[in-house]
Order: C-alpha cells, then structure tokens, then sequence
C-alpha cells in the first residue's frame, strides 16, 4: 500500500501539502504530541490529577480498553486530515499512519488483529476511498498484523459535525454490524480499531460493542487525534 501510494503520489507535507518531506520545517514547529499522564481511557492528558480518568470518561460506559491519540484536533493536525480526507492527498496516510503505528509500539499492546471503522456507501462513493482503511492497512504492515475488514456500516446516519454527543450515540446505534463469516475469526482475539478523530466515541464504542458481542476478548483503539471538545 505505501509503495503504491508513493509511486502515483508525490512526497508532501502531510501538515500542510507542500512538496518535499512530511514534516515539513514550518510545521514541525507547530506540532505537539500528546504526552505525559494521559487518561486510561481516551488518552487525553490529564495533569496533575489523582483520578486516571478525563471527566467525561467517568460518566461513560465505552466498551473498549482505551484509545491512544497521537495528536489534538487543531491547528496543522486538523489542516493535514482535510487533505487527507477531502483533498485526495493519500499520502498522508504514510506520514499519519507511522506516527499512530509507533504510538500502539509505545504502549505494547500485543494485537491479533487491526481492523477499521467503516464508512456508508455514500460516503465512500464521494470520497472514492475509505480513509481509516489507508490508516490500518498501513498500520497493519508496520507491525506486521493482519488487517481484516470486519465492520460494515448498515442503514443511514446523519452527518455528525453539528450533532451533540447524546444524538451521537442515538444515531450510531445499531448501524455497526459484523460482516457475516468473521464471528470464528474475532473469537478470543485482542483487535486494534483505527479511525482518524475521537470526539465523543460514539462511533468507536459502538464499533467495539459489535465486536465484543461477537466474542472478541478486548478492543483497543488507536487514532490520529482527538479534539478537545467536552465529551
């Protein structure tokens, strides 16, 4: 997948899609990797507190183990994923899927399988390409595991941009199946779920339930950024 792209496309920043290497100069200066006590569960930073938990993470019920974000939502990060996902610059998937496969090394997590939140047809058929399907397959040969697609998405949803996160959750449900034949495959195993943003974990948890309901033993969940939004 990456020799692919590379051929057809040529090197860009990921951050801002000036030829030449990705970071370039000017945007490296403007990227700040999340660090330091982070929640156990979204992987927010979360300072100095006693609890391990973001707020908002105390209130929720997410099925998944934890998400590991490698960025915030904003500034250089949010330019490089409008160009990854409606500008046509696949070659960010390279430069963004290294950073995410190094933040899973990181944290040790022995996976048995990676897989990726799905998009609706429609989607799909605007965009020609499913972009967390980029992500994972180069993730996946990173880390030398497999990447299966097991997800669909069934029925239609709402745009979520201007959607709380309550209407999240009401609209996602019950719109994630597992494809039919996987059931055997997922039994028992430790599955890595890519997207590109975290904002309320909607989606994400509903994918995870999905899985778990199908006999996956755990699910953890890695992104390129999370926002800063409350959850």
């Amino acid at each position: 997948m990456e020799k692919l792209i590379e051929f057809f496309f040529p090197p860009r920043c990921a951050f801002c899609g000036r030829l030449g290497k990705s970071p370039c100069d000017d945007c490296k200066k403007n990227i700040r990797f999340i660090s330091g006590n982070t929640c156990q569960k979204c992987g927010i930073p979360i300072g100095d507190t006693a609890l391990p938990f973001y707020p908002s993470c105390l209130r929720e019920n997410f099925a998944f183990e934890r998400v590991f974000p490698v960025f915030y939502y904003e500034g250089v990060i949010r330019r490089g994923v409008h160009l990854f996902k409606y500008r046509g610059f696949y070659q960010n998937a390279i430069t963004f899927s290294r950073l995410m496969a190094k933040k899973i090394l990181e944290a040790n997590i022995n996976a048995d399988i990676i897989t990726f939140v799905p998009i609706s047809l429609d989607r799909y058929l605007q965009r020609g390409f499913n972009h967390s399907f980029l992500l994972a397959k180069n993730i996946g040969k990173i880390l030398k595991i497999p990447t299966v697609d097991l997800l669909a998405r069934v029925g239609f949803t709402k745009p979520f941009y201007n959607l709380s996160r309550q209407e999240r959750q009401r609209e996602i449900k019950g719109k994630i199946k597992l494809k039919k034949g996987y059931e055997n495959i997922i039994k028992g195993k430790k599955i890595i779920l890519v997207d590109d943003i975290f904002t309320t974990g909607a989606t994400t948890n509903e994918c995870s339930k999905v899985l778990l309901e199908n006999g996956a033993k755990c699910v953890f969940v890695s992104v390129l950024a999370i926002t800063k939004l409350a959850r």
